[in-house]
């Protein structure tokens, strides 16, 4: 992580993370971390990782607050990576998680965010909507985008947020696909060497928090 911030912080656009420690019930640990611009975002009081004494989450979710610095948004950004067999029982409990972090930080704008493993065998996407009801919840990466560097159409990646983020939200969202940039077209580069999911993105409004 000190390898990449310093590959991508300038003096105009410095960056920082919030980091977890390593999870996973395994010997096989991975970290979760937000990177932000310092000269626009601030996090708000301490990061944590949710209490999981019943052990229901492989990794459990890393969460953090945030306010940017010109404007009034503030919310809370909770991570987390599914374990792909356990995805269906993890993906249903993130409901509880989100309300968990409102609670805490006592603030009611979630941004949940992750890879979900929501799609294909690991999870049946119609279910989305059970688990996240519309009118409690924002499914702001849709069933149908591929987020996914493989040939099949897959909705792995996700981001679900409270619906009192509604006001906060433009509806603009998208896949960044870097296997089409010309520097890995025009080397030969396999994308997967790069990652075997795409970024996924969204805009929100900084100005319009009613919270």
């Amino acid at each position: 992580m000190p390898l990449l911030l310093a590959q991508i912080s300038t003096p105009d656009n410095p960056y920082q993370a919030v980091i977890s420690p390593r999870l996973g019930r395994t010997a096989s640990k991975e970290q979760y971390a937000f990177i932000y611009r310092t000269d626009l975002f601030e996090p708000l009081g301490e990061a944590s990782v949710l209490p999981d004494p019943q052990d229901l989450f492989e990794r459990e979710p890393f969460m953090a607050m945030f306010k940017v610095k010109e404007g009034n948004l503030d919310l809370i950004l909770v991570d987390i990576h599914t374990k792909p067999e356990d995805a269906a029982r993890e993906i249903s409990l993130l409901p509880k998680v989100m309300q968990y972090a409102a609670e805490k930080y006592q603030e009611p704008d979630i941004l949940c965010l992750g890879d979900y493993n929501a799609d294909g065998s690991y999870f049946n996407e119609t279910a989305y909507q059970e688990i996240f009801p519309p009118q409690n919840y924002l499914q702001l990466i849709p069933n149908s985008a591929d987020t996914t560097v493989g040939s099949a159409s897959l909705t792995y990646d996700r981001m679900t947020a409270t619906s009192a983020m509604a006001s906060d939200m433009t509806g603009t969202w998208g896949i960044y696909d870097f296997s089409s940039l010309p520097c890995v077209m025009t080397n030969g580069i396999n994308p997967k060497t790069i990652s075997d999911h795409y970024p996924i993105w969204i805009e929100a409004y900084t100005n319009r928090d009613t919270d």
